[in-house]
């Protein structure tokens, strides 16, 4: 079984109502892939824009949302060579994982954590892949260098507060409520701004010698987005992420011409994709942070047990995501042992 998005609709509210908890059929396993029975599947922003059909790449409906999850290798094709039945791996997709079971290609594995429950695991994939390639591979986030996230409380503005403290930053969080704030500084933030009460412009000079965020890590779009192009230091980075509140803004060209500043669009799934190499870089990082103990678990505020709560349980999570209400990631448990 799997989360069915059997068309689209315009609306997140009626695309929502409109998701079904049906039997999928059974794909084959073709050679350079494995079948893996999913312990639990967590939700990101890119689900709701393929319910709504505002995402970048539009699916054939009937379809099965989800872009990342954990889960057990079941089966594995001929060519298939790094993962043996019986492995735990985190897997990411473009769509797909909110299911049972889902077939997925090798390269699209990774093994999964040790220190990590399935739960958290699920978690792992999208928020720090996109914060590694962004602050990283994109931002060249230095140590010493001065962080701004907006959207801080969610699951990618978490990773990314997670991410920028253990490569050494000094990280600002900012987002739209004082809850949301004390979970982002709990998450490791040095500071944190309200935006909804706080001139974040205004904020961010003070906290920083009027100098401005190194590295603006930039999740919101809409408002939010106009503001972080005045939170920008000289020679910094402003790094375009998302646009969680559904405005894509623009730009006014004048900004960075005058503080020398680069915009860098960040879109990890489809730039390793295209550089295998990147993706090689990110999963060796992950993996070894993970031996050493100090990969960043991911929190996770809200757990659907699909089984007990049924499709109105997975209609609940979405429409948290969807209102920008979760704080952390939201997670569907599709397996008794996914929290151990």
């Amino acid at each position: 079984r799997g989360v069915v998005c059997s068309a689209l609709n315009k609306t997140f509210p009626a695309a929502i109502d409109a998701l079904t908890l049906s039997d999928v059929p059974k794909q084959e396993v073709e050679s350079d892939q494995v079948r893996v029975a999913i312990r639990a599947s967590s939700l990101n922003f890119p689900d709701i824009l393929l319910l709504i059909g505002r995402y970048q790449m539009k699916p054939q409906v009937p379809f099965v949302p989800g872009t990342e999850a954990s889960g057990v290798v079941t089966e594995t094709g001929s060519n298939a060579k790094r993962f043996k039945v019986g492995d735990e791996v985190l897997v990411t997709m473009v769509i797909g994982s909110h299911g049972e079971e889902i077939v997925a290609y090798e390269a699209q594995c990774i093994r999964k954590p040790e220190m990590l429950t399935h739960v958290q695991a699920s978690g792992l994939s999208v928020g720090f892949c996109t914060a590694y390639h962004g602050l990283i591979q994109r931002g060249k986030l230095a140590s010493g260098e001065t962080l701004l996230v907006t959207g801080a409380a969610g699951g990618m503005g978490i990773a990314a507060i997670q991410l920028g403290k253990l490569v050494g930053a000094r990280v600002i969080a900012a987002a739209s409520s004082d809850e949301k704030i004390q979970a982002a500084i709990s998450a490791g933030a040095d500071e944190g701004i309200n935006y909804s009460t706080q001139d974040l412009n205004a904020e961010v000079k003070n906290l920083t010698g009027h100098a401005g965020a190194d590295v603006v890590y930039e999740v919101v779009g809409g408002d939010v987005f106009d503001k972080c192009t005045r939170c920008v230091n000289r020679n910094g980075r402003l790094l375009v992420v998302g646009f969680a509140s559904g405005r894509i803004p623009k730009i006014p060209a004048n900004l960075p011409l005058i503080k020398g500043y680069s915009v860098v669009g960040v879109r990890s799934g489809a730039e390793m994709q295209i550089y295998p190499s990147l993706a090689a870089e990110m999963f060796d990082a992950l993996e070894k942070w993970g031996r050493d103990g100090v990969l960043p678990v991911p929190v996770v505020q809200t757990i659907c047990d699909v089984h007990s709560q049924g499709i109105e349980g997975v209609k609940k999570a979405f429409f948290e995501l969807a209102e920008r209400k979760a704080i952390g990631k939201i997670v569907l448990q599709w397996h008794p042992d996914a929290r151990l």
